[in-house]
């Protein structure tokens, strides 16, 4: 008798503790997403002080600015990017939360830290969406 009241005091301890294990798993917030959607910029780079003259883009000491963009690319925040045809600097279209976060990763582009390129940033409504079709006119 006081093995099966040992056992069953067990049983109890394992249902009530997976019970605790299920609903405190429940209660964690999973990964919240983005509070602010993401918004659109035009970065335009531009040739810098330290553009070396007389080369071309893909003479320019740019590797570590292609693996930042590609970085960037990863977790979604540049949709696009590429040069000038006519090696006058580049563009990207970044997604961004607020003019501060899209600041902040073109001033962290090791091409601008190094001045090689110099960032004008524009932020952009898209209004027309050739793969969507999007339009603001009917």
């Amino acid at each position: 008798m006081v093995h099966i009241a040992r056992r069953n005091t067990l049983v109890a301890a394992i249902v009530v503790a997976f019970g605790l294990t299920i609903t405190l798993g429940a209660q964690q917030p999973a990964e919240s997403p983005r509070k602010e959607p993401l918004r659109q910029y035009v970065v335009v780079l531009r040739r810098g002080p330290k553009w070396i003259a007389g080369k071309g883009v893909s003479e320019q000491p740019l590797a570590k600015h292609g693996r930042y963009l590609k970085e960037l690319m990863d977790k979604g925040s540049l949709q696009y990017a590429g040069p000038f045809l006519d090696d006058s600097g580049g563009f990207i279209l970044l997604n961004a939360a607020d003019d501060a976060e899209a600041k902040s990763i073109t001033q962290h582009d090791p091409a601008v830290m190094e001045q090689i390129l110099e960032p004008e940033i524009h932020p952009i409504r898209i209004a027309f969406d050739a793969a969507t079709g999007k339009s603001p006119f009917k």
